[in-house]
């Protein structure tokens, strides 16, 4: 009788050193953020901004690129395009929508694999003479699209303007594109948005 009521607590003890002290702090959890969360969490600073404009290329993310842009509906003002002087007469009143479309028919196009994206050759972020919460740059870029049978490639030069929301996101509510040289010949962001804005391109 003894000896079970010895192992009965040895048995009791063993279990008891094996469990979890139930009155021990526990590791920290790291926070369930979505991924929606983590998306803005790209737009709270200007560098940011581009960096999620750039990703959402190379995700093929339709989401993200246009909460890079400024509505109208959100912000007060939405995106104003120039297009590099060639494009002009391809890219009649562009609006927030046609921004979309482009966007949305490119990366679904038939063959087209991966989207690399480089920006290069950045000026200085400069705040603009209306408000401290707008800021402008100029950048160089290289766009490269993937397809499953060739390989096209865009360059050219952007001037942003950006303004920060409410909620001190940023937002881009111009946008210029031109020509690193004005001799050059190569295709630019403007002939991707002219090419892809109805549809496939030709």
């Amino acid at each position: 009788m003894k000896i079970n009521y010895y192992i009965g607590i040895a048995i009791f003890i063993l279990i008891m050193w094996s469990c979890t002290n139930p009155f021990s702090t526990r590791s920290p959890e790291d926070p369930n953020i979505t991924g929606n969360q983590q998306s803005f969490n790209l737009q709270t600073d200007p560098d940011s901004l581009l960096s999620k404009m750039r990703n959402s290329f190379i995700s093929m993310d339709v989401t993200d690129y246009q909460e890079c842009l400024a509505d109208s509906f959100q912000v007060g003002k939405s995106l104003t395009f120039i297009p590099e002087s060639r494009e002009l007469a391809r890219l009649p009143d562009w609006n927030l929508q046609d921004e979309i479309n482009y966007f949305n028919n490119l990366i679904n196009t038939n063959n087209l694999q991966n989207i690399n994206v480089d920006f290069k050759d950045f000026s200085d972020w400069i705040p603009t003479p209306t408000s401290s919460d707008t800021q402008q740059i100029q950048f160089s870029y290289q766009i490269d699209l993937q397809f499953r049978t060739k390989t096209e490639n865009y360059q050219g030069r952007s001037l942003i303007k950006i303004l920060r929301s409410s909620s001190s996101l940023w937002y881009i509510f111009y946008w210029e594109d031109s020509k690193i040289n004005s001799n050059d010949q190569e295709d630019t962001w403007s002939t991707i948005k002219a090419d892809y804005r109805y549809g496939n391109a030709p």
